[in-house]
């Protein structure tokens, strides 16, 4: 109720549903009874009435109507299907933000597609929006520039799950764990990883790590190729079945 009373936008104010009982000479509400108590707190003289769509096909019989009304209202929204962010992607490159603003400028340079479906992917389609989307919010889209440049140079871009969710993942991993040594390991996995395949590349890190999630993996896989090739310091290492940063490991 906090929640619509702070963030109340009549734009968005749906009608409300409701069963009559003719009987009585009232309407029971089944969906929206929080947004008219919010509108009641929010402006109770503009609110006197709200639209409301009626249910005219209920039971006549007053037990099998409560029941219902009692479904209606207590599995309102299970049909109800959750918008992806790839599907408001349009949406938002209308209110201008950033990071859809981000994807949109990197899948005009490097020419990937997006897919909304789960599942092996094909060359230069991406593994995950959501991820890719998320990426791109770090460091103003830098960490996702990092990547495309590393994953086009190594050629992962005209590969099998070459932008792979576990792909992007181990490197945004790197691109955070090793702040001052980015160049350096941009140089270094553009030449290894033109020598490997993205399958083979999750292969190795899961015959590495078979005790961990297979993307967790392969972070800790490319972790170790850079720490045994450019000397850097390792940031983290498996404790039981958990990656931890290395100062706090007992």
């Amino acid at each position: 109720l906090r929640y619509l009373t702070n963030n109340w936008n009549e734009n968005k104010l749906l009608p409300l549903m409701a069963v009559p009982h003719w009987e009585e000479g009232k309407v029971y509400l089944v969906d929206g009874y929080g947004r008219w108590i919010a509108s009641q707190i929010v402006d109770k003289e503009k609110y006197k009435e709200l639209d409301v769509l009626m249910i005219f096909n209920a039971p006549k019989k007053d037990r099998e109507r409560l029941e219902f009304e009692a479904e209606l209202y207590a599995f309102q929204n299970k049909d109800v299907a959750k918008m992806k962010a790839i599907q408001r992607h349009g949406a938002m490159i209308i209110l201008d933000d950033a990071a859809t603003k981000k994807i949109e400028e990197l899948k005009n340079k490097y020419g990937f597609e997006y897919a909304n479906t789960q599942g092996r992917r094909e060359a230069a389609v991406l593994g995950s929006y959501t991820e890719t989307l998320n990426i791109c919010k770090i460091d103003n889209g830098k960490c996702a520039e990092f990547i495309f440049d590393i994953c086009q140079k190594a050629g992962f871009d005209r590969k099998q799950n070459g932008y792979s969710t576990y792909v992007f993942r181990s490197l945004k991993d790197v691109y955070k764990l090793y702040v001052n040594d980015r160049n350096a390991i941009k140089k270094y996995l553009a030449k290894e990883l033109r020598a490997t395949s993205p399958l083979l590349l999750k292969a190795n890190a899961v015959s590495k790590y078979p005790i961990l999630e297979s993307k967790t993996a392969v972070s800790m896989y490319l972790e170790d190729l850079l720490v045994e090739n450019l000397g850097l310091q390792q940031s983290r290492e498996v404790v039981g079945t958990k990656v931890i940063p290395i100062a706090k490991a007992v």
